[in-house]
């Protein structure tokens, strides 16, 4: 899988609620409301939404924390609670106390419209068209995306003007540019001289993955840092998962060549022990980067310009300074 949180599949489709909420949760003329909104593009045309909403529901998995990245904090989300362990300190206190709209997958159209919203806002790749008229009838909805499903910035960049939050978007854009350029600058040789895969658990037991350049973290490694992939990792298929699950047989051919790898770590800096048993697999063992001890955990996981930022304090500390 392409990384250490849940996909899951796309959000089944709920009994329809004739609920009609107003943009900001009250009555008001339709001249002030008109001066109130604006309309904006998203995946399943154009939407009219209010321009300074007060009451956002965030509907997809890692809406939450690119809300967070953009200083909004939404009234409900999903139910983290199987899982709260994935996310950091900073991302649990975000989320404390706030109001549940159902499990991953599951999402409750009553108690999405019980939290009142002026907006909500997700993920095309978690929620359906079917889902996004059901959700329509409960307050303007903006279902954003990109060109592939981790798009972070296409995202974050739409998310930022439906919940109008377009500056602080500027200033977390502003500051992962300057981050970006320093570490590539600084680290040049290091990033040049070395060949790069980026690998995690697979699909299944007795498979890994790659994470490809149209996922998240595979964009970031080989587009953003520029770091080249090794002779033998298998080109991206484009079809739009942002990764690839291979046989451990396959290790052998993967990585030959490759002189540094990176990989995940849980949040609280404690080893996966799915990829704890890839790296303790005799044939990964027998790699260059096992032999030469160039195997890097990172335990950041990117959602938006603020996290990614993040991530490159921490390959710049845990593994360009060490090379």
């Amino acid at each position: 899988m392409a990384n250490l949180t849940s996909f899951g599949r796309v959000l089944a489709a709920g009994t329809v609620l004739a609920l009609a909420l107003t943009a900001c949760g009250k009555e008001r003329d339709d001249d002030a409301a008109a001066e109130d909104t604006h309309t904006i593009a998203t995946a399943y045309g154009d939407v009219e939404v209010p321009t300074d909403p007060e009451r956002v529901v965030a509907l997809s998995y890692d809406t939450p924390w690119q809300l967070q990245s953009l200083g909004v904090r939404p009234v409900a989300t999903q139910d983290y609670s199987a899982y709260i362990d994935e996310f950091s300190e900073s991302q649990q206190d975000f989320i404390d106390g706030i109001d549940s709209i159902g499990p991953y997958g599951e999402p409750d159209l009553e108690k999405i419209a019980a939290a009142q919203p002026d907006l909500i806002v997700g993920d095309v790749h978690e929620v359906d068209e079917a889902t996004f008229e059901k959700l329509a009838e409960i307050a303007p909805t903006a279902i954003v995306g990109g060109e592939e499903r981790g798009d972070w910035k296409a995202i974050v960049g739409a998310l930022a003007e439906a919940v109008g939050a377009e500056e602080e978007l500027a200033r977390t854009t502003a500051e992962y540019d300057a981050t970006l350029a320093e570490v590539k600058e600084t680290y040049a040789e290091q990033i040049e001289g070395n060949t790069w895969i980026h690998f995690s658990l697979g699909n299944s037991e007795g498979e890994f993955s790659v994470q490809y350049p149209s996922g998240t973290t595979g964009s970031l490694v080989v587009d953003e840092l520029g770091m080249a992939y090794g002779p033998n990792v298998p080109a991206d298929p484009g079809d739009g998962f942002g990764y690839g699950s291979y046989s451990v047989e396959q290790i052998p051919t993967v990585f030959d060549g490759v002189t540094a790898a990176l990989t995940f770590e849980n949040t609280d800096g404690s080893p996966n022990p799915l990829i704890d048993a890839i790296e303790k697999n005799s044939l990964f063992q027998a790699t260059e980067v096992a032999g030469t001890d160039r195997v890097f955990h990172l335990s950041v996981g990117v959602t938006d310009f603020a996290t990614a930022t993040l991530w490159l304090r921490q390959v710049e500390e845990r593994v360009l300074s060490q090379l």
